[in-house]
């Protein structure tokens, strides 16, 4: 077993999803498992959000996926504003990666809805 640890650090240059003000983001984080997510608080009235939060997941051998999805809170239903999927494999080698990431919107669309910063370290545990 390993853990995984990620730091949501901050958003920038998020797509404008509200007609009337800016966003208020929040963000979503999870293996591939989709009921072990974890979320951010929101911030709200921001396209440019500094969350500097930091989540740890128990880490299992498989769980190759990390899932980051970026949302507008919004009264009646959350819109979401894209995402980010990253392949681990190069943090199991690395250990730590400290970067920033383009966020997509629609699936197979290449157009950018921002960028966030992200943290990630990952560690073997030793049983």
């Amino acid at each position: 077993m390993a853990q995984l640890q990620i730091t949501i650090v901050e958003a920038k240059n998020l797509t404008k999803k509200d007609t009337f003000s800016e966003n208020d983001p929040f963000v979503e984080v999870y293996l591939d498992n989709k009921q072990l997510k974890k979320r951010t608080k929101t911030k709200q009235n921001s396209n440019f959000p500094q969350w500097n939060e930091t989540f740890v997941f128990n880490h299992l051998t498989g769980q190759d996926t990390l899932h980051v999805h970026i949302y507008d809170e919004d009264q009646i239903k959350d819109e979401k504003i894209g995402s980010v999927t990253i392949d681990l494999h190069q943090l199991y080698e690395l250990g730590h990666i400290n970067r920033w990431f383009e966020v997509n919107g629609k699936v197979g669309s290449n157009s950018s809805e921002g960028q966030i910063h992200l943290i990630l370290d990952f560690e073997r545990l030793k049983i």
